[in-house]
């Protein structure tokens, strides 16, 4: 019993934490996903009740976190960009215009033989020599190569021809000494007047550009969630109401914007690996998979990542498990109860153990003496 006094000078309701109070979030979770079962349904409570819990800092954090790194990379995308048309990307051209078109091979025979297209002379006129030596008593005839039907293989082919016609070393090496003096502005009028042909520098700059604007949608993506998060009354609702609402939409929408980084900086990378092969001659000794930049990828790049990403899956998962299993009902855990607010009544009120649940404030209401 409360003296009357003491009901006085107490204040009207004093919530006392009891054991299913710490469990009121974990009740709600399995309330709201009761209708869904297996794996889609442990997925949804892990889901609701991660938003639930994630404080404004954290979600503050996961926002500005994304926005910095799509800043960071969007410059190594911009810079692969601007450099994907110079020399060495033109060598490709050249060479897979040789690889994947025929009609371009007999071009570059007739231009080569002609008195004034092919005169390479520098005081005195000069037509090409078609053998070129590579050692004491060994010569490759160039003109024998590009006339020999049986080694074109990939006429009419994609870019990613160059890697399979560029291992051949005939053809690497036939390209090589015709490139250094075939008229440049011949190359690129020949392209002008075939546009379906295919060109390396549209094969880089296509995942250029895809790279790119992805990092720049998705920066621009992380400021305007910043400052809708900003403008919310996440950060001064304490009952974390307003936070959990933002969350509904908010999270997917940062879950789905780090799927874009993800994205983006593969594409980053196998750009950028194109590039590099492009200022290298040598690249297509070892094959497609034989360069350090294919080796790297395939020996360090891959298993890290694969690493982290089951790594981290394989976390929530044993921890979404963990929280579904505390939830079941059974030998060791009791139903989960509304914690339960104790209303003490002042002397002269009505007394005894009326009981009701008040399901938007979360809580049983008890009143007593």
């Amino acid at each position: 019993q409360v003296s009357a006094a003491c009901a006085k000078k107490c204040t009207s309701s004093l919530i006392l934490p009891t054991r299913a109070g710490a469990r009121s979030s974990e009740a709600m979770t399995r309330t709201l996903g009761a209708g869904s079962n297996g794996g889609s349904s442990n997925f949804n409570k892990m889901l609701k009740k991660g938003m639930r819990r994630a404080a404004y800092e954290d979600v503050e954090g996961l926002t500005v976190s994304l926005g910095v790194i799509y800043a960071l990379l969007l410059p190594a995308a911009m810079s692969l960009q601007n450099q994907g048309f110079d020399d060495g990307i033109q060598v490709k051209n050249f060479m897979l215009m040789v690889c994947t078109q025929p009609d371009f091979r007999s071009y570059v025979v007739e231009t080569m033989n002609d008195p004034d297209t092919g005169d390479i002379g520098t005081h005195t006129a000069e037509l090409f020599n078609w053998n070129v030596t590579w050692g004491v008593g060994k010569t490759l005839d160039t003109k024998a190569v590009l006339q020999d039907k049986s080694i074109w293989q990939w006429d009419g082919g994609n870019p990613e021809s160059l890697y399979s016609c560029g291992h051949e070393r005939k053809i690497a090496a036939t390209v090589t000494a015709l490139h250094e003096h075939f008229p440049r502005w011949r190359t690129e009028f020949y392209a002008l007047m075939n546009p379906d042909i295919p060109l390396w520098s549209d094969h880089l700059s296509a995942m250029n550009s895809f790279g790119m604007n992805i990092f720049m949608g998705g920066l621009l993506g992380s400021l305007v969630l910043y400052i809708s998060l900003s403008l919310s009354s996440g950060r001064e609702d304490a009952s974390g109401r307003s936070l959990e609402q933002w969350n509904t939409i908010g999270f997917p929408l940062l879950g789905l914007n780090l799927i874009f980084l993800i994205g983006a900086i593969c594409v980053l990378m196998f750009a950028n690996d194109a590039y590099s092969e492009s200022q290298d001659p040598f690249f297509l000794r070892g094959g497609r998979f034989g360069a350090y930049a294919k080796i790297a990828l395939v020996a360090i790049f891959a298993p890290i990542s694969f690493l982290f990403i089951f790594g981290s899956i394989w976390s929530l998962v044993r921890s979404c498990k963990q929280e579904v299993g505390s939830d079941e009902p059974g030998e060791g855990n009791p139903p989960a109860s509304p914690p339960e607010r104790i209303v003490v009544a002042a002397a002269g009120q009505n007394v005894g153990t009326d009981q009701k649940q008040d399901s938007a404030k979360g809580f049983t209401e008890v009143i007593v003496a």
